[in-house]
């Protein structure tokens, strides 16, 4: 695919990969906002950095691997990107109580869409040979999934059925 699949490690599922990294981010109505494709190698927060080439503004709840350096923090920051991403039981800032709680809540709602577009489009595979269609095929999705939410939200369906999503998409 052109370079853009590479072999990458998983720290999550502790395992090897030969992949792209995808970076999606949701509305919070569940509507795909953002799609960055990357390398496989290249780590989770160059997907977070690569937004300061965009036009991308606002709160970006993320898992750890997001977290940013105290200099990128204050480049997002200034672009109107912040981010709040978990924290790990080791490091020497923690939220408080409530708010972790809100973020783990929170971020349990974006990991189901990210699981409902995965089960949606079959995600994680893909028969592209080249970067061009690859490209072509995964924005196609995120117009059908986008469309896929419009529809079941007109028509009363459930938002989160992949059924749904499948017969709207």
């Amino acid at each position: 695919m052109g370079g853009l699949a590479r072999k990458g490690y998983c720290a999550g599922q502790k395992r090897w990969f030969y992949r792209v990294r995808e970076h999606l981010i949701f509305t919070p109505t569940g509507r795909i906002a953002f799609v960055l494709s990357m390398p496989g190698n290249q780590h989770d927060v160059q997907g977070l950095y690569a937004l300061l080439q965009t036009s991308f503004k606002g709160l970006l709840l993320a898992d750890n691997a997001y977290w940013p350096t105290e200099e990128k923090r204050a480049e997002l920051k200034s672009n109107g990107i912040r981010v709040v991403a978990e924290t790990r039981s080791n490091w020497e800032f923690q939220y408080k109580p409530e708010d972790a709680e809100w973020l783990r809540e929170t971020r349990g709602r974006v990991e189901r869409y990210i699981g409902l577009f995965d089960a949606q489009f079959n995600a994680e595979k893909t028969r592209c040979r080249s970067a061009k269609h690859y490209l072509a095929r995964r924005w196609t999705k995120v117009l059908s999934h986008n469309c896929s939410r419009h529809i079941n939200r007109e028509r009363d369906l459930p938002k989160a059925s992949v059924a749904h999503f499948r017969l709207a998409a």
